[in-house]
């Protein structure tokens, strides 16, 4: 018996310009280039989009296979959506379109009580070590237990030009899917969510002088989100367990972002309860006002 083929979602995304400024360095002329993107059910050409935004959430991880974690979001029928850009009826090659296949973020939800999945399974393990390398045996019973219930990890990623606000629409979405999942008697029944934040912290503090602080206190140091709506998931959070990436990625990635201060990336680990999703995304609009914005 074959079903009806399934027909791509589309939801136009609403930021403060509906677009994403581009200085394309192909652009012979140097000007720049509005982009407008929209929201679409993933497919499977979105693959190698999706593989990649994972890599650079789990970087060099040896536990996640990003691949298989890619099709694991792209076979759960009716949840998520992947950041395209917003094609013309008439496009056919034309100047300042990139790639129709391009996937620009991602926003999703796996369920972590699936571990019949060799995808998910590699995801509870990979959490579990980044706790335990935290050496609090408390935390470590607190995640273990957490993770016997109906926990969801939470996907929020996209390239670092994509501004906040399209998140809104992306949660917004995801929560009405879920929903309809639930009617369908499907397991996205959330009673905690997991996600895991891009982030920098300062390495060295400078004091004026010509030396620097090796190990600065912890309360002291800068810490800059790469996507900053998660600060205030952050704020909602029951845990959050932080662990330095800096010798998974390349030497491009920190660098000096400010006189005499050195970031240097890292990820946080963050558990809220799932009550709280509908607030958060209140707070999130609340803070990433697309009317408020002017160019």
């Amino acid at each position: 018996m074959f079903s009806k083929p399934k027909v791509p979602r589309t939801v136009p995304l609403e930021t403060p310009d509906n677009s994403s400024d581009s200085s394309d360095s192909e652009n012979e002329e140097g000007k720049e280039i509005q982009v407008e993107f929209e929201a679409r059910s993933p497919e499977s050409e979105d693959f190698h989009g999706v593989r990649r935004l994972l890599t650079q959430l789990f970087l060099r991880s040896s536990i996640v296979d990003v691949g298989k974690l890619a099709d694991n979001v792209l076979a759960q029928r009716g949840i998520g959506s992947v950041i395209k850009q917003s094609l013309p009826e008439d496009y056919e090659g034309q100047d300042g379109v990139e790639d129709p296949n391009e996937v620009y973020g991602i926003s999703t939800v796996v369920n972590l009580a699936d571990k019949s999945k060799e995808a998910v399974s590699s995801l509870r393990r990979f959490i579990l070590e980044q706790t335990a390398k935290g050496n609090d045996r408390q935390v470590l019973q607190y995640v273990t237990d957490l993770l016997k219930g109906n926990v969801g990890f939470l996907i929020n990623e996209r390239f670092i030009n994509i501004p906040a606000q399209i998140t809104v629409p992306l949660l917004e979405t995801l929560v009405t899917e879920m929903r309809k999942a639930r009617d369908r008697n499907m397991d996205f029944d959330f009673q905690h969510y997991i996600m895991i934040s891009k982030l920098y912290k300062t390495k060295n503090l400078m004091n004026g002088g010509s030396g620097a602080a090796a190990n600065p206190n912890p309360d002291s140091q800068a810490v800059i989100f790469s996507n900053p709506e998660e600060e205030l998931i952050v704020g909602e959070s029951e845990l959050c367990i932080d662990y330095d990436v800096s010798s998974d990625t390349s030497n491009d990635v920190g660098g000096n972002w400010a006189d005499g201060v050195e970031m240097v990336p890292w990820r946080r680990i963050v558990v809220f309860r799932g009550e709280k999703l509908d607030g958060i995304i209140r707070s999130v609009r609340e803070h990433f006002p697309t009317s408020s914005v002017t160019r």
